[in-house]
């Protein structure tokens, strides 16, 4: 029997995908192009018109570009449950954009996390404003100290929380970002805020020269809190702070006396490790 020879050619899978690409584009109605500059409104929708495009380097001391970015941010706070007011109002206050490094000023009022530096990060606006909520629940804040200044933007809300603000950092060119950022919000602050005194050394022994405090808060996951900072709660104060390794969560810890602490477990978080001693690194 003989066979007949074909006359041509399978055409491979990925010929005919080509083939129906090609046809599908020639069936297309040709768009005219145009190269006219596209509004700012529409691509940056949260912020402020005609402010981008003639941005230079010196936006960071212009705050009132990133207004309604921040409003937006707080109004995500409230629709996430963060009622405290007084949170709401500080995080309304303090520009966010001022703490983050110029690669990252369009992302500073998302909800995330964003690197400083030196293996660090400023932390989520939605976990800053639950930290400082969970312990203004049941303490005023007379006098706060935060371990973990980073670039120093909590701080700077705590500033609009509490009396008085004391804050450590163990990285020392972190510990020196920190200062310029927190002495800048001077001028935007002003009347209402709170002297923030900021320390360079290691945070997990505390600052007991000015011990008691209302509240302390960790900006870093260790396995435990570690004992001085209980000890450095005044009777009534309140502790929050992330711990755990690779599943970290949320506790609350409040002093019951001088001897008894009590301990509450909650949200699921995600933090950098705490570290003792300092670094220049």
């Amino acid at each position: 029997m003989t066979v007949k020879k074909r006359a041509f050619e399978s055409t491979s899978e990925v010929q005919r995908a080509w083939n129906r690409a090609v046809d599908e584009r020639a069936r297309q109605p040709v768009a005219p192009l145009s190269f006219a500059p596209v509004a700012v409104d529409s691509l940056y929708s949260l912020m402020r018109a005609d402010t981008l495009k003639n941005m230079s380097s010196d936006w960071r001391t212009h705050p009132e570009i990133f207004t309604k970015s921040r409003a937006r941010m707080v109004a995500m706070l409230q629709v996430n449950g963060i009622s405290d007011s007084v949170v709401l109002d500080a995080m309304a206050c303090v520009p966010r954009h001022v703490f983050v490094d110029e690669a990252f000023y369009l992302r500073a009022y998302d909800d995330d996390a964003l690197p400083i530096g030196h293996g660090q990060t400023i932390s989520h606006p939605s976990t800053v404003a639950r930290m400082i909520a969970l312990m203004r629940e049941s303490v005023t804040l007379h006098s706060v100290l935060e371990i973990g200044t980073g670039c120093g933007y909590q701080a700077a809300v705590l500033a609009l929380c509490a009396r008085h603000v004391y804050t450590i950092e163990r990285v020392g060119p972190l510990y020196d970002l920190a200062c310029l950022h927190l002495a800048q919000m001077a001028n935007v602050l002003q009347q209402g805020a709170a002297p923030v005194h900021a320390k360079y050394g290691d945070g997990m022994v505390g600052w007991a020269d000015v011990a008691p405090f209302d509240g302390i808060i960790l900006a870093a996951a260790g396995l435990a809190v570690p004992q001085a900072l209980l000890e450095q709660l005044r009777i009534g104060g309140v502790l929050v702070a992330p711990v755990g390794a690779e599943q970290q969560r949320l506790v609350r810890i409040t002093r019951i006396n001088d001897n008894e602490w009590t301990r509450e477990v909650l949200d699921a978080v995600n933090f950098v490790p705490l570290l003792g001693g300092v670094t220049n690194n």
